[in-house]
């Protein structure tokens, strides 16, 4: 055995003899050698190209930001700029809550994926039922630019999809990436209606961001204006314990302002569960609006906005009441709303969200006689991004953020993902009421529109106290435009409001008009029975919740909050009795 360390001996010189082996083996050798001098001399060219983007509008020819997503034809990922080689990973819930200190002016937005079953709460990307989160939208992700730029990119097929809000046509282009190639492209978004020239400015009631530093408000506004949503209610969120997304300060010194584009401080707090108390907003406020010790009095803060004038409603009311009684028939979702809109508290209602439009509760108190605005909101970070679901809010000829809530108080709205709606009650448009006498007729015009890009409208229904009254179809997704224009016999007051559904599942729907016969109240005397009923065993339903000492406990109800909230029910059951009055 040789001993560990000793060198071996080399071994003594013999003569050459090719064999068939020797040869085969030799050959294959040199051949190796021959591949990687070739390797080596195609060593410069790259397996990547280049791909230069800026995107302007196609009127004034200016760079405009925008969303973009670039994805490969071969996994179907998205990349981003400037190192388009690796997938970057998307943004979560989680990531919002440190107010992204790290992005710059010029830096791209944050990856929001669009399409997916992601069975969790921090893309929130279940609730729209495994669709893309903007119905026009189909790319796998989505975020904003802001300027032009380059990315480099692997060879092979590629898309790129570009998107400023709804009021512009997506651009949507394929093409191919050679080696050490650039592909230069700019893409002109071209209008396919202008709502501000109409009086009709966009907003999105929910937004969740922390609003400390300057960079933060630019990083807001950069991603507001990439998606044309003129008002954005940045909302701090609350709970019992604590807050968060804080704000630098409230009202109109605290808004950040670019042309006619302003972020605009509210709040979403108090904020129990869903599917029980329910989540509250104040827009438009001067200071935030909290009380630990008297948190489930929703009352109190809708009192204190109001003196502030702003405005009060509740959050999720598209797709909460749905979503919660469709798992336990007992829940009434959302149910503060059933002592509070009774008692004259309430201002609007979020009907949008999340590709839902959530009706049900909407027309039960406009039947009951209650005037409420159609909201809608995003509620990003957990909805994909800012304006997915839009309010357009009528100011007539000229802007101002003060105008947009006076008008929205008033009820001047539609909401959709797509489709523009307008309705006319002979001049009155919704929020305003029309007051006829006993014999008169009416006219009712009214038109939904977008081109099959955003979503063309499949149908427009005309609908009066929940009723389907006049409705126009097409079978055709190429038809941009449906219309409705008919004259009807007043008869008795009632609420009258549009609604539009498109060829891709994009919704749209106005506040109502609310006309006034004989100046007699609006509210269903057909429906009133059965809703009262309703709303009572919601009341009983409650009632019986704060009796509960389980429920009690974990959700820190002090004896002083049930004592108030009993005689708010003992007030509201009292108050839809009445409107059983024949008077």
């Amino acid at each position: 055995m040789r001993a560990k360390n000793r060198k071996p001996r080399k071994p003594a010189a013999t003569k050459v003899d090719l064999t068939r082996r020797d040869f085969l083996k030799a050959a294959s050798v040199a051949l190796s050698g021959r591949l990687l001098v070739e390797q080596d001399a195609t060593a410069a060219t790259s397996a990547e190209g280049t791909l230069r983007v800026e995107i302007r509008d196609s009127v004034t020819q200016e760079i405009v930001p925008a969303m973009v997503c670039v994805t490969s034809l071969a996994d179907h990922k998205w990349r981003t700029p400037p190192d388009g080689r690796s997938v970057p990973p998307f943004t979560t819930s989680r990531d919002f809550y440190e107010g992204f200190y790290s992005w710059k002016p010029g830096d791209v937005g944050p990856v929001r994926v669009t399409k997916g079953d992601y069975n969790d709460n921090d893309t929130r990307s279940f609730v729209y039922a495994g669709k893309s989160a903007y119905p026009f939208w189909q790319e796998p992700a989505t975020y904003f630019v802001s300027k032009p730029f380059s990315i480099r990119l692997p060879v092979g097929r590629w898309r790129l999809a570009v998107a400023h809000g709804i009021e512009y046509r997506p651009v949507f282009e394929e093409f191919e990436i050679a080696p050490d190639k650039t592909r230069s492209r700019k893409i002109l978004l071209r209008r396919w209606v202008d709502m501000p020239k109409l009086g009709w400015y966009s907003g999105d009631d929910h937004i969740h961001m922390v609003r400390l530093k300057p960079e933060q408000n630019e990083f807001l506004m950069t991603w507001a204006r990439a998606e044309d949503v003129h008002v954005s209610n940045t909302l701090r969120m609350g709970d019992l314990h604590e807050v968060y997304f804080e704000q630098m300060g409230y009202g109109k010194d605290f808004r950040y302002q670019q042309e006619d584009y302003v972020l605009v401080s509210g709040q979403e707090d108090p904020r129990m569960e869903i599917h029980e108390q329910g989540h509250a907003i104040a827009l438009n406020i001067k200071g935030p609006v909290r009380d630990t010790a008297r948190y489930h009095l929703y009352d109190v803060v809708f009192d204190e906005v109001h003196a502030q004038g702003g405005l009060a409603g509740y959050a999720h009311f598209a797709w909460a009441p749905a979503y919660y009684r469709a798992r336990r028939e007992e829940t009434y979702a959302t149910w503060d709303a059933t002592i509070n809109v009774v008692r004259d508290k309430v201002d609007f209602l979020e009907i949008l969200q999340f590709r839902q439009l959530g009706l049900d509760d909407f027309y039960d108190f406009l039947n009951l006689g209650y005037k409420l605005t159609a909201s809608a909101g995003s509620d990003l970070p957990w909805g994909n991004t800012i304006g997915e679901v839009r309010m357009y809010v009528y100011t007539g000829g000229t802007f101002s953020a003060d105008a947009w809530f006076a008008a929205m108080k008033a009820g001047r709205t539609f909401v959709t993902n797509g489709p523009m709606i307008e309705m006319t009650v002979d001049n009155a448009i919704p929020g305003d009421e029309l007051r006829l006498g006993g014999n008169a007729s009416f006219r009712i015009q009214a038109q939904a529109w977008a081109p099959r890009s955003i979503g063309s409208p499949k149908t427009l229904e005309i609908v009066a106290e929940g009723e389907v009254i006049r409705s126009a179809e097409s079978d055709n997704p190429d038809v941009q435009e449906l219309k409705i224009d008919v004259v009807l016999k007043a008869g008795a007051s009632q609420w009258i409001a549009a609604r539009v559904r498109a060829h891709n599942g994009a919704l749209a729907h106005t506040s109502p008009v609310y006309v006034l016969v004989e100046g007699r109240s609006f509210r269903s005397q057909k429906e009133v029975p059965q809703l009262v009923e309703k709303r009572l065993k919601v009341l009983d339903f409650i009632a019986s919740r704060l009796q509960d000492q389980k429920f009690i406990s974990s959700d820190s109800y002090s004896k002083e909050e049930i004592e108030a909230l009993t005689a708010e029910i003992d007030e509201a059951r009292a108050r839809y009795r009445q409107l059983l009055s024949p008077g």
